[in-house]
């Protein structure tokens, strides 16, 4: 049987690499004057977290990837920055239950979902060699082990 990890294990895969621009594209059309504002509200907060953390890759990818991802950055890197979701993840990474935090290299922010439990994501690396890393790791990410071949 091959390993979950392996990009020819079988395990289900919707991942599509994307980038910033696809995502504001999306999520606020150019023919929608109404939504500038807040476009460019979304463009500042992405900014402040790129003050901290200047190394980033998007991706679409749909809800068990997204969690198979960051169970693979906290085994990597360590704990996510910030506010820990990790009580709601289906590969959760953090013993620890209940509100808290944590300090950490990386962090990952969902910009919008797309379609049924799939959307666009940004994680963020302070460090360069940690984003090669993830990037790297990009085609072995998959739905995970909870998930049927």
């Amino acid at each position: 049987m091959d390993h979950p990890s392996e990009p020819n294990s079988g395990r289900h895969r919707t991942v599509v690499p994307a980038n910033y621009d696809e995502y504001l594209e999306f999520e606020y059309p150019a023919a929608s004057v109404d939504l500038a504002e807040a476009r460019a509200a979304d463009v500042r907060e992405r900014q402040a977290r790129l003050a901290a953390f200047p190394y980033c890759v998007v991706l679409q990818v749909s809800y068990p990837e997204l969690d198979y991802a960051n169970r693979w950055c906290w085994q990597q890197f360590g704990p996510a920055n910030g506010e820990c979701l990790q009580a709601s993840s289906e590969y959760s990474a953090c013993e620890i239950r209940g509100s808290h935090s944590h300090v950490g290299s990386w962090l990952t922010n969902w910009l919008v979902k797309t379609d049924y439990d799939f959307g666009f994501s940004e994680w963020y690396f302070a460090h360069e060699a940690d984003r090669d890393r993830f990037l790297e790791s990009v085609p072995l990410i998959n739905w995970g082990e909870g998930w049927p071949k």
